[in-house]
């Protein structure tokens, strides 16, 4: 086995061992012994790797925002905010929120871990900036702005919020739906304001 590949190989085992035992303990009661016992190395071979479990944090996060900020979903970002009909801005939208879905799932239990009380405080934010960021540039690009029926701080905070709240809830799903049917789900949930989600029966006279 080629060095490089194994270097690959054993980085894997050390992310996979470091997401179990934060899941387990929490990223603050987590050692360095916890990670190389988890994955079966010595406590040199992962200083080899990396400084101190900070700094694995940081590279296992910095390759998940590398991602979410690609130069794909950038220019996919242009289909929807330049459509002209309902259904153009549907299906460019889909396949914005299925291409991203599809990635999240591939790294379903390291995101989940992460975004867990026993995960990393300042993920859910650091992730929200990089959407606001990623779309906002966008949507000056094109010569485009916020409404200004609410405070621009607040239509951004529902919009961005409710949107990771309801990833978050999916990768807290015992049995969750695939990425395209979340997909579908964070689509019919854009059109519905909270009233449409309440419904209630007409009462029994007797």
């Amino acid at each position: 086995m080629r060095h490089t590949e194994r270097n690959v190989q054993t980085e894997a085992k050390i992310k996979n061992a470091f997401i179990t035992m934060v899941d387990e303990k929490g990223i603050n009661k987590v050692t360095i012994a916890d990670i190389a016992r988890q994955a079966g190395i010595s406590r040199g071979t992962f200083y080899v790797h990396y400084v101190d479990k900070y700094d694995l944090l940081e590279k296992i996060e910095s390759e998940i925002f590398e991602k979410l900020q690609s130069s794909f979903i950038s220019e996919q970002l242009e289909a929807p905010l330049l459509a002209r009909n309902d259904e153009d801005i549907a299906s460019s939208t889909y396949r914005i929120f299925n291409y991203c879905l599809a990635y999240i799932d591939s790294e379903r239990e390291t995101l989940r871990v992460l975004l867990s009380p026993n995960g990393d405080p300042y993920f859910f934010n650091r992730i929200k900036d990089i959407v606001d960021k990623l779309f906002t540039n966008k949507l000056s690009e094109l010569n485009g702005h916020f409404s200004d029926d609410l405070p621009i701080s607040y239509s951004k905070e529902i919009s961005l919020t409710n949107l990771l709240n309801i990833v978050r809830h999916w990768l807290n799903s015992e049995n969750p739906e695939t990425p395209e049917e979340l997909a579908e789900i964070l689509m019919h949930s854009r059109l519905l304001a909270p009233r449409d989600l309440l419904v209630f029966d007409e009462q029994n006279p007797y």
